[in-house]
């Protein structure tokens, strides 16, 4: 068998196994009770970071299209759009409008349409990070279940600051002591109260969007001397501190808790989300399960050189075919080479619309089975094994990395 037939061969079987994602942020339903057109979907898609609008005329639209057609954000949304409303035909500027209100009636006609896309292309399990409101599963606790984003309390400084999306953790949360001790104590028994009820599964920092990833230093008297003042009182390296606080109480809990961390790295703030700032904290809590999203990508060889050296370091795929799949591919293998376990190596599609992700696993399965048909081709993974491996990949790692999430809350 050559290695054409292994991967047609690995492609038909992954085809059929169910898919657990680890990260998702997928927006509540009313968000699908509003005309769901093309653009929409677009607006809310990775495409859109490209910053192109097509605009509402044929000429801006295909101007629009010979923009982003080739990146991969756009590549595996089309594929995931068609696949998800049964289409057969691209997207041009001709047919825009066409494939738009087939969209949209598809949604009108069943309200639910936005869950069964997701039940039909395969996912089992999807770990939620809503960071509008964290912990909160969409109403949904069958299909997802809640991670927590602990950077909200990273905020909390102040009874008035609030975070880039305008939360304010005193507000939302109901804290109101008076010192950081209070504080901090308060932000452990309210994230305790909800790992206990099961709305936490793991925690979630996303901090990389807003600043370095340079949590080392711990430094209680900085917290102290931040606490109760505002942002506007604070300069960058206070308000820092303070953050990085809060986040080593976070590391300490999520051990107590028995929870994964899941850290951003790569792709955010290039300047400081290089995945090699994580060492100190890696090497500091051994007992907490650090998941290193988004493969670090660019720096893959980082991620893949952390999963060499530390167990506490389990190295994500998450969202990474669709940034590129080449790269997935350079990563996956990497990451299968070098992992003291294989098991550890998981995967999301971390999106907002069901039809992104329908893409973002379609770009999950093609990455699985060009890295497994390329190894056995190579001599380095037997097609016997290839098929067990890949059931990892695509379910059983996630089930091993985040046990309290396997659970229906």
């Amino acid at each position: 068998m050559n290695n054409h037939d292994n991967f047609d061969s690995l492609t038909r079987d992954i085809h059929d196994m169910p898919v657990f994602s680890d990260h998702e942020h997928h927006l509540p339903d009313e968000s699908f009770r509003q005309p769901v057109t093309l653009s929409a979907l677009l607006d809310q898609s990775y495409v859109g970071w490209l910053g192109y609008s097509p605009g509402d005329t044929p000429e801006s639209r295909a101007e629009y299209l010979d923009h982003v057609r080739h990146n991969t954000y756009y590549v595996w949304f089309e594929r995931g759009l068609l696949a998800a409303h049964g289409l057969n035909t691209p997207v041009t500027a001709d047919n825009w409008d066409t494939v738009s209100d087939t969209i949209a009636a598809a949604h009108a006609e069943d309200p639910d349409l936005h869950l069964n896309i997701l039940r039909q292309a395969g996912y089992e399990r999807l770990i939620l990070d809503t960071y509008w409101n964290p912990g909160d599963d969409d109403g949904h606790p069958d299909l997802f279940a809640p991670t927590f984003r602990i950077d909200k309390f990273m905020y909390g400084h102040h009874s008035e600051a609030k975070d880039r999306d305008g939360f304010n953790p005193w507000e939302n949360y109901g804290f109101s002591g008076n010192t950081l001790d209070e504080y901090v104590e308060f932000m452990r028994a309210y994230i305790k109260e909800r790992h206990d009820a099961g709305k936490v599964v793991a925690f979630k920092n996303a901090e990389a969007y807003r600043r370095p990833i340079t949590y080392a230093e711990d430094n209680r008297e900085a917290a102290l001397e931040a606490f109760g003042k505002h942002r506007e009182a604070l300069n960058e390296g206070q308000w820092i501190l303070f953050g990085n606080y809060i986040f080593h109480r976070c590391c300490e809990l999520a051990a107590e808790l028995d929870v994964p961390f899941q850290l951003h790295s790569g792709l955010a703030q290039i300047s400081g989300s290089d995945p090699s700032h994580l060492v100190p904290i890696l090497e500091k809590y051994p007992q907490t399960r650090f998941v290193l999203f988004h493969a670090g990508y660019p720096w893959i060889h980082t991620i893949a050189g952390l999963a060499h050296n530390y167990r506490n370091a389990c190295p994500s795929m998450t969202w990474m075919p669709t940034i590129s799949s080449t790269a997935a591919v350079r990563a996956l293998n990497e990451f299968l080479d070098v992992a003291q376990s294989a098991r550890t190596i998981t995967w999301g599609s971390d999106c907002w619309v069901s039809e992104e992700s329908v893409g973002a696993v379609m770009a999950w399965r093609w990455v699985v089975a060009r890295t497994l048909a390329d190894r056995v081709d190579m001599g380095l993974l037997r097609l016997r094994d290839a098929g067990r491996l890949a059931e990892g990949l695509m379910y059983d790692n996630n089930r091993h990395v985040y046990p309290k999430a396997v659970a229906v809350s």
